[in-house]
């Protein structure tokens, strides 16, 4: 079973076999701010999140295999005309989509209680309180299951095999279950969303933020205010970070053809008489698998400073100034002090 928010689809019941599944999403990307595409064979399943510019993840699953990511994305655009999905689509709120898009990747956190020595209602407390990021699995017997969907310790809904896994937002619900796992027994397992992959895909769940400039200023974006270091900077985290926001926004554009790596090495060509710690034939500075391998001498606030000129023309040139204006704000909000040290340094 592959999850997703089925609440009321915006369209159902559309056969791809008569699809252009490229034009289907352009045309969404345009009518909502953030959604998913599901696809449902006999055999098999698929989803595809997306917001108003990229893709941003997909799973697909059939009897035999389970696939994710890019892989699971190429896959379900390049086959549904020959594989005959029925397709539905659901609209979700920006500040819920990478929540769900992130959904199937959740990591095991408890497995396998019992209700014999767990009480769900307790478990459910102690998760809110822990503010976890993921879900409750409630398997009463082999075809009676539930699931409590936890987002940032709120509980976002519920959903049973009973009701054919539609989403169901109400506190009954939950009292329902409950009481029947303290009558009938039940396993509980507890996922959560790694916090890597909330920051990776870069939509802010949290309380409201000041919108980011339309490109990174590092002389504007923060107050002039100075910032009380309690820890070490993580200058190279923070780029790092950033590197994979670009990189996840260029590969999830089916508009950009050319690879991030490639648009990359020819920015730093075009700036190697200004900072020639980025020329790609030195290898001083790399970036490969969302890791940065940086092995030169320069400082860390000027090859900050060089790095961002550079990430500034490539989001000029890619059309990303709108998108990036939406989705930087857990990046600031992480790297505060970061950013406030190196524009001292400027």
């Amino acid at each position: 079973m592959i999850v997703i928010p089925k609440e009321t689809p915006l369209i159902t019941n559309l056969n791809s076999y008569y699809l252009n599944i490229d034009k289907l999403f352009e045309h969404y990307q345009g009518v909502v701010d953030s959604g998913c595409i599901y696809f449902k064979s006999p055999s098999s399943e698929g989803v595809v999140f997306f917001d108003e510019e990229n893709l941003i993840n997909g799973t697909f699953r059939n009897k035999t295999s389970l696939i994710k990511g890019k892989e699971a994305i190429d896959l379900l655009m390049g086959e549904s005309g020959s594989n005959n999905f029925s397709v539905s689509i659901y609209e979700i709120i920006p500040e819920r989509i990478t929540y769900w898009a992130n959904l199937a990747d959740a990591e095991d956190l408890h497995k396998d209680l019992s209700t014999e020595f767990t009480d769900l209602d307790s478990l459910i407390k102690k998760m809110v309180s822990e503010k976890l990021t993921g879900y409750i699995d409630v398997t009463f017997n082999k075809a009676e299951k539930a699931v409590l969907f936890l987002l940032n310790g709120e509980i976002i809904g519920t959903t049973t095999s009973e009701d054919k896994w539609q989403l169901n937002r109400t506190e009954a619900l939950q009292q329902l279950l409950i009481d029947k796992s303290r009558t009938k027994g039940a396993i509980l397992n507890v996922k959560k969303i790694p916090l890597k992959l909330i920051i990776e895909n870069y939509t802010h769940t949290g309380p409201e933020h000041v919108n980011p400039s339309d490109v990174i200023n590092i002389e504007t974006i923060l107050p002039a205010q100075p910032v009380e270091v309690e820890k070490p900077l993580n200058i190279m985290g923070m780029l790092q970070h950033l590197m994979l926001i670009y990189e996840k926004f260029i590969v999830g554009n089916r508009k950009i053809r050319e690879d991030f790596d490639t648009i990359l090495k020819r920015k730093f060509m075009e700036k190697v008489d200004r900072f020639d710690f980025l020329d790609p034939f030195a290898a001083e500075f790399m970036y490969s698998n969302g890791k940065i391998t940086y092995t030169g001498n320069t400082d860390k606030a000027k090859l900050a400073s060089g790095l961002v000129e550079c990430l500034n023309e490539i989001a000029g040139e890619n059309g990303m100034q709108k998108w990036l204006k939406k989705h930087l704000g857990p990046w600031e909000e992480k790297y505060l002090r970061e950013i406030e040290f190196i524009k001292n340094k400027a």
